[in-house]
């Protein structure tokens, strides 16, 4: 990893993390979790080349539906329902 810039460092170091938690959610069936972690990193991105970039570095070898270009699409373009949907409004 020392050859890489110190952005990119921070990217796949961030990337590896949520890897790991991507795949803990997988396993214990918690797709909505999945798909929170998705939204927030598409609202960190002002372009969607920047999400699917950044998206692929924490999907690269798991489930092909998460790495499929519908998922980072639907995702990224309904990003503002999906963050109100999930992640503002409380589970009950």
């Amino acid at each position: 990893m020392n050859h890489l810039k110190p952005k990119e460092q921070h990217e796949r170091l961030l990337a590896n993390v949520d890897k790991e938690k991507i795949v803990q959610y997988l396993n214990n069936g918690q797709e909505v979790d999945v798909t929170k972690l998705s939204v927030t990193l598409a609202r960190q991105c002002d372009l969607f080349v920047h999400f699917q970039r950044l998206w692929k570095m924490r999907v690269a070898d798991l489930d092909k539906r998460l790495y499929s270009e519908e998922y980072m699409t639907n995702i990224y373009t309904n990003k503002r329902a999906l963050y109100n949907e999930l992640i503002k409004t409380p589970r009950v």
